[in-house]
């Protein structure tokens, strides 16, 4: 390996005595291997959600460590009879087997076609690959010692080895058109640069031309990297505690760090975070610091997934962050374990438990990075409901490539919409005729072409009245107690709000009651004591649905006190 250029670093000072935190400026590294200047973040101002979930495997076989690489995807998966295997398939299929040797496959990676495992069917811990093109299985690293941890990138594969008695990061390039790699068993991409002894390199990770991985050639474990095209090696974070499980995209790595998860005298500890840096402005930023511990990221792209174990009463979740709108969201609120995410075009894959056996299987989501929801106004009436067939809706629309030009907007069981200019409201859409659930959908298209996925809102129109019944007349004695016997019915409404009123022989109201939600098709009662003069009253029932319907038929009949 050719000497590498000097090394252009920036130390920042943190509060905290000793610590320091260095960060490459590898706009230097950009120079040298000619490569693109820095890239802008586009600006925004919505989140990314989680659109839809969907189970993977569901075989009561204990599944483990997926790696996806767009739909492509592969897990570990443990037999009691042939221990840990490989399996790999595509979204949404399931997965079949690749590799059932004798002892324990693990720890799989995915790029394109190619699949890396770390192999022990020779007692010790080899590198082995697959080509899910030609269906050949094909050896990376079987040098002495353990070789493990494989990463991939392409046709690129990095591992850490041990075949110096102490961890280095290896690498090899696969050749396509036959299965092997070049050079054979791998180069050293770790060696020491004049710092303080080699020390161990371990958590390899690779995106492009990039590796990076844990490093504690400084003392505790820190994240360094290297870049091939450049033949360059450079320091990513060196703050003091540990940096770990780095993960790579493009120009962004990011990793678990404990800088945090020891109290001192004037903070509390907080467990591990999240942190991130990017190699072309050398810039390093937290990108998550809640309570509890936050471990194994993985990063696609603006996409950052993790473990995150703040939650006590769920247990681990998954959760994420998007770097381009800085939003966090949820993956995941279920019981039991979820953990292990891996994030690839948008989707996320898992491994989870659903019950305390502590068995695995896969779990999926896709992420949409829209902000688009509909909502129903109706003229009059509770929320969900209307009495008009025109309603107002309630339109939002953003996409990550900007502003959002054009929508289509459908009733269910309506004419074939076409799409139109997008506005915020719409003033009088006319709902299907008929009373019932009705269900408007919305779907959104930005200015570079993108459409967002479709959403809906429902409302139940009600265009008929209650009808307020009183069956039978009341005859009380004075000081005693009444019962006042009625029922509302509506075709719809499961209340109504039902107002009774008792008046006098001159037409004046000597007494009202207001029920809020009187329960609508049953046998209903008001139970009273009379404090009336003697004489006989007029009992009036009205009512109004849910849907601001007023009643069709008043409830009538005599009040007599004794």
């Amino acid at each position: 390996m050719k000497a590498r250029p000097h090394v252009v670093s920036r130390t920042v000072a943190h509060t905290r005595a000793g610590a320091r935190l260095t960060i490459i400026a590898v706009l230097a590294l950009a120079t040298i291997a000619g490569l693109a200047a820095a890239s802008v973040r586009p600006a925004a101002a919505f989140a990314t959600q989680v659109e839809s979930t969907f189970r993977v495997t569901d075989d009561g076989v204990n599944q483990q460590h997926p790696d996806l690489s767009d739909a492509a995807f592969v897990y570990q998966q443990h037999s009691a009879t042939a221990g840990w295997n490989i399996f790999a398939g595509v979204l949404p299929g399931a997965g079949t087997a690749v590799c059932t040797a004798p002892g324990d496959q693990i720890l799989p990676r995915v790029s394109g076609r190619f699949v890396v495992w770390e192999d022990r069917r020779a007692g010790n811990a080899d590198i082995y690959g697959y080509d899910t093109e030609t269906q050949k299985e094909f050896v990376i690293c079987d040098e002495r010692y353990d070789q493990t941890a494989p990463a991939i990138s392409g046709t690129w594969v990095v591992w850490q080895d041990d075949r110096g008695h102490d961890w280095d990061v290896y690498g090899a390039t696969i050749d396509p058109a036959t299965d092997t790699v070049a050079p054979a068993n791998g180069a050293d991409l770790s060696p020491a640069v004049g710092v303080q002894g080699n020390g161990d390199q371990t958590e390899p990770a690779v995106a492009g031309d990039t590796v990076v991985w844990v490093d504690t050639r400084w003392g505790d474990p820190d994240i360094a990297g290297y870049n091939r095209a450049a033949d360059y090696f450079f320091p990513v974070c060196t703050a003091s505690s540990v940096q770990d499980e780095p993960a790579i995209s493009g120009d962004t790595v990011v990793w678990s760090d404990a800088r945090h998860a020891v109290a001192t005298d004037t903070t509390p500890a907080r467990g591990t975070d999240i942190y991130g840096a990017d190699l072309l402005t050398g810039r390093a930023f937290p990108i998550c610091t809640a309570s509890g511990d936050q471990v194994d990221p993985r990063i696609d792209q603006d996409l950052v997934v993790w473990t995150d174990l703040r939650s006590t009463a769920t247990g681990p979740d998954v959760r994420g962050y998007d770097l381009t709108t800085a939003a966090p969201f949820r993956v995941t609120t279920g019981q039991w374990t979820q953990q292990s995410p891996v994030v690839s075009n948008s989707r996320v894959l898992w491994a989870g438990t659903t019950s305390k056996t502590g068995k695995g299987d896969l779990y999926g989501a896709i992420l949409s990075p829209w902000t688009a929801t509909i909502a129903i106004q109706p003229e009059k009436g509770s929320s969900g409901w209307t009495r008009s067939g025109a309603v107002d809706l309630r339109l939002k629309g953003q996409g990550k490539s900007g502003l959002v030009t054009q929508m289509l907007l459908a009733n269910k069981g309506g004419v074939e919409p076409v799409w139109q200019p997008y506005w915020s409201s719409k003033d009088k859409w006319q709902l299907t005729g008929g009373d019932g659930l009705k269900t408007v959908f919305a779907t959104y298209k930005d200015i570079s072409g993108a459409v967002s996925p479709q959403v809906s809102s429902s409302i139940t129109l009600d265009t008929h009245g209650p009808d307020a019944h009183v069956p039978h007349p009341v005859s009380v004695d004075r000081g005693s107690v009444g019962t006042i016997d009625y029922r509302v019915n509506d075709n719809l409404s499961p209340t109504a709000s039902t107002t009774i009123k008792l008046i006098n022989r001159r037409g004046a109201i000597v007494k009202v009651w207001v029920i809020a939600k009187a329960k609508t098709g049953t046998a209903l009662h008001r139970h009273f004591v009379c404090r009336l003069a003697r004489g006989v009253y007029k009992i009036r029932v009205w009512a109004l649905d849910l849907a601001g319907n007023d009643q069709q038929q008043v409830g009538a009949n005599k009040l007599t006190v004794k």
